[in-house]
C-alpha cells in the first residue's frame, strides 16, 4: 500500500508539472488572441488595398501562421477580409484552420455580392467538402444570415429553408428564428390571430431578448395586427427593454390607442404620475395603470401593488395573472415579505399568459419565497402544481422530498430524493445524505481508456482544430470544435477524449468531458477534480489562512484552470479577479508597481485571489457561503442578503434564495467542489448539510471598503 501510495503521489507530481508547462504557454499564447501588434493592423484594414502595404508584405513573409491567422480573423471581424484576392495563399496546405480562413473569405464575398452565382456555387462546394466538420456548420449558419435579406426580398425563401433544414445545431437558433417569422409575418396580407399569437410567444421568450431580427418581427406583427402592441409593451417593461417599449408607445399613441400625456408620464415617470393621480386611481384609463403598475415595480413596490389594487375587478384573466405574477416575483427576489400574498392574489393561474415575461422564473421565485419563510406545507403544494419537467429539477426534488419530511409524510421523501442521489452535484450531494448514503464521487475501481484509444482521439481532426484554437488563446473557437468532435461518442470514446485533453493539458475539457463520463462509470478522482498549481495554491492559501481545498473548488469553477481565461465581464486569469479589483486588492497589499497585465502570471493571480479571498472571510461573519456569494456578487450584496433575513437561515436555504441566478448556482458549485477536494486529501466531512452551517442575520458583517 506503502509503495502504491508513493507511486501515485510520484505521477500526480509529473502530471502536475506537465500542466503548469502547459498552462504556462497557454498564458503566454493569450497574447495573440488580441490584434497583431507587429504590426499596425487597423491602419493596414482602412487602406483600399490593404496587400500593396509594404508593412503587410513583410509581416505575411515572416509570421507564423497563427499570427497570419489572427491577423485574417481580425480583417474577417472588421468585414475587409474581401480586400484580399486570396487569403489563404498565405498559409501552409497542412495549417488545421486553413478551411476557416477560406470560409470567412466566401462569407465576405457573399456579403458584398449576395447575387453573384460563382460565389454561391463555391460556398455549395465548400459545404459539401466539409459536410462532417464543425466549419460547414458556422458558414451556413452565417451565410443563412447574411442572404436572408436579399432571399426575403426577391422571393427566395425556399432556398433559405432548404438551407436551414441542413442545420444540425443552429436550425434553432434565435437570428434564423426571427428571419423566418419575419418573412411568414411581411410576406402576408393578413395575420391569424393563432399566428399573431405564436408570433409574440416566441419573440417574447427569454433567449430572444435585444435580438435586432426580432425587433424586425415586432414592428412588422404590431403593424399589421397593432391589437398585438399592448402586449408587446408590457413584455418590453418587464424585461427592461426601455427604448424599444418607448417604440410601442408612441404606436399606440398614434394608433389614439391610449391616451398621449398620461401614458407618457406613467411610462416615463412613474412616481411622478402615480403622486399626481395617487388620490383618484380608479378613475385612470385601465392600460395607462398597467403601464405605470409595471414601471413602479422597479420604482416603488408598494406603490405598484396600491396601483394593481386598483385595477380589481377591471382585468381579465390573464391580466391578472401576469400583474400579481410579476408583483410577487419582484417581491420574492428582493425578499419582500408580503411576497407569497402578492402572488396569491393572481390565482391559480398566476405566471401564466401572453403579458408574463419569466413564467418559468415567477414560477420558481414562488417556491423560494416559500422556502425562505419555511412554509413547508405550501412550498411542497407550489412545486407539486410545478410543470413537470420544471418539478423534476435538482433543486426541487430535493426540496419537495424535504418539505414532505416536515410536514409528516418522510416516507415519500425518497422517491424523489434517488432520483438525483447519483449526481456529483451540490443538491446531489444533500440528497445522497438524506438517504443515509455517502455524498462523495466514488472512484473505487475506476475505469481508464486503453493507451491505443487515447492516441485515437489525436486523429479526430475537430479535436485537433480545438486544441490549436486553445494554443492560440482562442477558447471559444476551440469549445465549438470540440464539442462538435465529441458529439456523436459513446461513454468509452469519451473517456478517451477526456485523458487525452488531460494528456495535453487541457484541464477545462478533461472535466467537462469527463462529467458525462461519470454518469456510466467511476472515473479517477483526479481526472473530475485535479489540483494543478498546487505548490504556488498551498502557499498563498496558507498565507492567507484559508482551506486551500475551497481554492481550488473556487478555480475550478471560475476558470477550469486556464490561466489566460478572460470573461465576456472582464474578470482574469485563474480566479476570475476583475480589473477594478485587482487594483484595490494590490493597494491592501501595498503593491505600488502593480500593472494590469501581471493578473495573467500565476503567482499574482493566486496570490491576489487568496488574498482577497481573506478579507471576505473577514468582512462576512467568517462564513464560506457569504464569501463565496461576495467573491461572485461583490460583498455588499452578500452582506445585505444575510442582513435581511427574518431569522437563522439554513445554508441551503440561503443559497437556494439567493436572488442572482448565476450567483445561486455558482455558491452552489463552489462548495460542492470543495468538499470533494477535501474528501481527495482525506479531510472527510461526515455532513454536508451541517456543513454548510447556518447564516445569521444578527452577525456582524461590514461592507466599508469600496471596490
Amino acid at each position: 500500500m506503502q509503495f502504491k501510495t508513493i507511486l501515485t503521489r510520484y505521477l500526480t507530481v509529473i502530471r502536475h508539472s506537465i500542466f503548469l508547462l502547459g498552462s504556462l504557454f497557454v498564458c503566454q499564447s493569450a497574447v495573440l488572441a488580441q490584434p497583431v501588434d507587429s504590426i499596425d493592423s487597423a491602419k493596414i484594414l482602412k487602406s483600399p488595398k490593404p496587400e500593396n502595404n509594404v508593412e503587410l508584405i513583410s509581416f505575411l513573409q515572416e509570421a507564423n501562421d497563427s499570427e497570419k491567422f489572427l491577423f485574417f480573423r481580425e480583417a474577417f471581424e472588421k468585414q475587409k477580409i474581401h480586400l484580399f484576392k486570396n487569403p489563404t495563399q498565405y498559409f501552409d496546405e497542412e495549417f488545421p484552420l486553413i478551411d476557416y480562413v477560406q470560409a470567412w473569405f466566401l462569407l465576405s464575398q457573399a456579403r458584398q455580392q449576395p447575387k453573384d452565382l460563382n460565389t454561391q456555387n463555391e460556398i455549395q462546394n465548400f459545404l459539401i467538402k466539409h459536410k462532417n466538420d464543425y466549419i460547414a456548420e458556422q458558414l451556413r449558419t452565417d451565410w443563412l444570415l447574411v442572404m436572408a435579406s436579399y432571399w426575403n426580398e426577391h422571393n427566395q425563401w425556399k432556398t433559405f429553408n432548404s438551407e436551414r433544414k441542413q442545420l444540425l445545431w443552429n436550425k434553432s437558433d434565435p437570428n434564423i428564428v426571427c428571419w423566418d417569422l419575419y418573412h411568414t409575418i411581411s410576406s402576408r396580407k393578413t395575420i391569424s390571430k393563432n399566428l399573431a399569437n405564436e408570433a409574440l410567444s416566441i419573440i417574447n421568450a427569454p433567449q430572444y431578448k435585444g435580438n435586432n431580427i426580432c425587433r424586425k418581427v415586432s414592428s412588422a406583427l404590431i403593424k399589421k395586427v397593432p391589437s398585438t402592441a399592448f402586449t408587446r409593451l408590457v413584455i418590453l417593461i418587464q424585461q427592461g427593454r426601455i427604448s424599444e417599449a418607448r417604440s410601442v408607445l408612441n404606436t399606440l399613441i398614434q394608433k389614439k390607442r391610449l391616451p398621449a400625456r398620461a401614458s407618457r408620464l406613467a411610462f416615463n415617470s412613474p412616481a411622478k404620475w402615480y403622486r399626481t393621480y395617487r388620490n383618484k386611481l380608479a378613475t385612470q384609463n385601465k392600460h395607462v395603470r398597467l403601464i405605470a403598475a409595471y414601471r413602479l415595480t422597479s420604482v416603488d413596490i408598494d406603490q405598484s401593488v396600491r396601483v394593481a389594487n386598483s385595477l380589481n375587478g377591471k382585468l381579465n384573466k390573464a391580466e391578472k395573472s401576469a400583474l400579481w405574477g410579476r408583483l410577487g416575483y419582484v417581491g420574492a427576489i428582493n425578499h419582500n415579505p408580503n411576497a407569497l400574498q402578492w402572488y396569491a392574489k393572481g390565482g391559480q393561474s398566476v405566471c401564466s399568459g401572453p403579458y408574463s415575461a419569466l413564467p418559468s422564473d415567477c414560477i420558481q421565485w414562488q417556491a423560494r419565497a416559500a422556502l425562505r419563510i419555511r412554509d413547508w406545507k405550501k412550498l411542497n403544494h407550489f412545486i407539486a402544481n410545478m410543470p413537470a419537467n420544471m418539478a423534476k429539477q435538482e433543486n426541487w426534488a430535493y426540496w419537495r422530498g424535504r418539505a414532505l419530511v416536515e410536514i409528516g409524510h418522510p416516507e415519500q421523501a425518497p422517491q424523489y430524493w434517488q432520483s438525483i442521489s447519483t449526481k456529483r452535484t451540490f443538491y446531489g450531494k444533500l440528497a445522497s445524505e438524506a438517504l443515509g448514503q455517502s455524498f462523495y464521487y466514488s472512484g473505487n475501481e475506476t475505469v481508464e481508456a486503453t493507451p491505443e484509444a487515447i492516441d485515437s482521439m489525436g486523429k479526430n481532426p475537430s479535436l485537433q482544430r480545438a486544441k490549436y484554437f486553445y494554443d492560440i488563446g482562442l477558447f471559444v473557437e476551440g469549445n465549438r470544435e470540440w464539442q462538435w468532435g465529441i458529439r456523436t461518442m459513446n461513454a468509452p470514446e469519451l473517456l478517451a477524449a477526456a485523458q487525452w485533453a488531460e494528456k495535453h493539458s487541457l484541464l477545462h475539457r478533461a472535466i467537462n468531458t469527463a462529467i458525462k463520463v461519470a454518469e456510466h462509470y467511476p472515473l479517477e478522482h483526479e481526472l473530475l477534480y485535479p489540483r494543478p498549481f498546487e505548490d504556488e495554491i498551498e502557499e498563498f492559501a496558507e498565507k492567507a489562512e484559508i482551506d486551500d481545498n475551497w481554492v481550488y473548488g473556487l478555480m475550478r469553477q471560475e476558470s477550469r484552470f486556464i490561466a489566460a481565461a478572460k470573461s465576456n465581464v472582464g474578470a482574469n486569469g485563474l480566479m476570475q479577479i476583475m480589473p477594478a479589483t485587482a487594483k484595490w486588492i494590490a493597494k491592501q497589499l501595498e503593491i505600488e508597481d502593480f500593472k494590469p497585465e501581471k493578473i495573467y502570471e500565476i503567482e499574482t493571480n493566486i496570490y491576489f485571489g487568496t488574498s482577497y479571498l481573506r478579507s471576505l472571510l473577514n468582512r462576512l461573519d467568517n462564513k464560506l457561503i457569504l464569501a463565496t456569494a461576495g467573491y461572485n456578487a461583490g460583498p455588499n450584496r452578500a452582506s445585505r442578503w444575510q442582513q435581511s433575513l427574518l431569522q437563522v437561515s439554513e445554508g441551503a436555504i440561503f443559497i437556494e434564495t439567493i436572488p442572482f441566478t448565476e450567483t445561486r448556482y455558482y455558491v452552489q458549485n463552489v462548495l460542492a467542489n470543495t468538499v470533494e477536494y477535501a474528501y481527495e486529501q482525506d479531510q472527510k466531512i461526515t455532513s454536508f448539510r451541517r456543513w454548510l452551517g447556518e447564516i445569521d442575520p444578527k452577525a456582524d458583517t461590514t461592507t466599508e471598503e469600496k471596490i
